[in-house]
């Protein structure tokens, strides 16, 4: 079986190829629109896919995982990120608690384009003897310019789920369990809604040029398309090294420089952050526990900045062993403890009872899994799904004995509500 890697002109702006791959069904992409890291270099770009699994995150979809990328003969002959490969999404669940149990969708993609945002060049990688299409008019579709997919209209402003007497009533509840003993932390996170009309690829446009988020995903999947604008790596696996960012912390932008610079000094200072921070980078710990050795922190506390808010970000690295598969170590640790709490099965069971409404793909995950066996993952937060005629999404913190509801509840707002507001103009 042959891989051929074509270079290809460098292409900032991504929305005519998406429009044209959309066309070819089953369209992903993973992008990235802030180059400051290896992690965020690269956007991927595919559609087309030559065989898909579905299933419950267990055992049985590891060895299907497994069985899909063996398709493609191990190749590391190049230091792409992604030479063809599995991509998956996962919704938010786990089989350790009794509901809500993560369903995947895992798709064997023969072909990608590659744009390395730093070195400002382009890839195509291909798989002649299984690929759909011929190599030629993917080299052409790259390059064609083609008319904007339709416009994206929110017919009403996004509406919370919760009013704010309700949301102040779980937070008092969380409370009551985390003085009974139950769990030290909690996330827990509202839902918006609003109707809509149009096309959700020209929303994920206006979303990746609000956000400048290094983790965007955009994906086709029946009649659901789901836009993230995730600013949080999960699990990233290159050679034996393992590495995952837990974020857990937040403050808001400003457009005045001393009031932003000050709003980052809070936020390294603030001891209520930092006991959330260290809770999920200890859980993230023991998760990585369950395969690997070597667990280090080498970052504790770091602040990094995005478009709409600052995020305390710790970094933890570990090591694996040859026979120890990277989509074990992902499910072992999923879903991300960011978004659970602490610990991590009765967090799950809380929020469980107390948001009612099932978060589906939001806080779950896109992974990519390459003929190299690189491994990548996201999770999913920052999320928009769209179904036939309404658009979701949520918004959340991770709740302490030390939260006041107000303050989280403005929390919340800050992590969303400008990409709210860019489906809105």
């Amino acid at each position: 079986m042959k891989l051929s890697i074509s270079t290809l002109p460098y292409l900032k702006d991504t929305s005519a190829l998406l429009s044209n791959l959309q066309t070819l069904g089953g369209l992903c992409a993973l992008e990235s629109a802030t180059y400051s890291n290896k992690e965020s270099q690269w956007s991927i770009l595919t559609a087309q896919p030559y065989r898909i699994e579905e299933g419950y995150l267990d055992q049985s979809m590891q060895a299907k995982v497994e069985e899909l990328l063996n398709t493609l003969p191990l190749t590391d002959h190049s230091d792409l990120p992604f030479l063809g490969g599995v991509i998956g999404h996962a919704t938010y669940g786990s089989n350790q608690t009794g509901s809500g149990v993560s369903r995947v969708t895992s798709s064997l993609y023969t072909w990608a384009y590659l744009i390395n945002h730093e070195s400002k060049v382009g890839y195509l990688v291909y798989w002649s003897d299984i690929s759909l299409t011929s190599l030629q008019c993917l080299i052409s579709l790259y390059s064609e310019s083609t008319p904007p997919y339709s416009s994206f209209t929110l017919t009403e402003s996004f509406k919370p789920l919760w009013s704010r007497e309700t949301y102040k009533s779980k937070i008092d509840k969380i409370h009551q369990y985390i003085i009974s003993g139950d769990v030290y932390q909690i996330n827990l996170t509202q839902k918006f809604t609003a109707p809509y009309s149009g096309s959700s690829l020209n929303a994920y446009g206006k979303l990746k040029a609000q956000s400048h988020s290094p983790f965007l995903t955009y994906f086709d999947l029946a009649n659901t398309s789901i836009a993230s604008a995730s600013p949080e790596l999960f699990v990233k696996v290159a050679g034996n090294k393992v590495f995952t960012k837990p974020i857990k912390g937040t403050a808001s932008r400003s457009n005045n420089n001393n009031i932003d610079q000050d709003n980052i000094e809070w936020l390294k200072k603030s001891q209520k952050d930092r006991a959330e921070n260290l809770m999920i980078t200890d859980l993230l710990r023991n998760d990585l526990g369950i395969n690997c050795i070597n667990i280090k922190v080498p970052k504790l506390f770091d602040i990094e900045s995005f478009e709409t808010v600052h995020h305390m970000v710790s970094t933890i690295t570990a090591d694996k062993d040859n026979e120890t598969s990277p989509f074990k170590i992902f499910s072992d640790a999923f879903p991300g403890g960011s978004i659970t709490g602490a610990p991590k099965k009765r967090a799950m069971e809380i929020i469980d009872e107390l948001e009612i409404d099932s978060r589906g793909y939001y806080c779950g995950s896109t992974f990519y899994y390459s003929a190299n066996r690189n491994f990548s993952s996201n999770i999913l937060i920052r999320s928009f799904i769209f179904n036939e005629e309404e658009v979701e999404c949520w918004a959340g913190g991770g709740i302490t004995i030390d939260s006041t509801w107000e303050s989280e509840y403005q929390e919340s707002l800050d992590k969303i509500s400008r990409l709210m507001q860019a489906l809105e103009n």
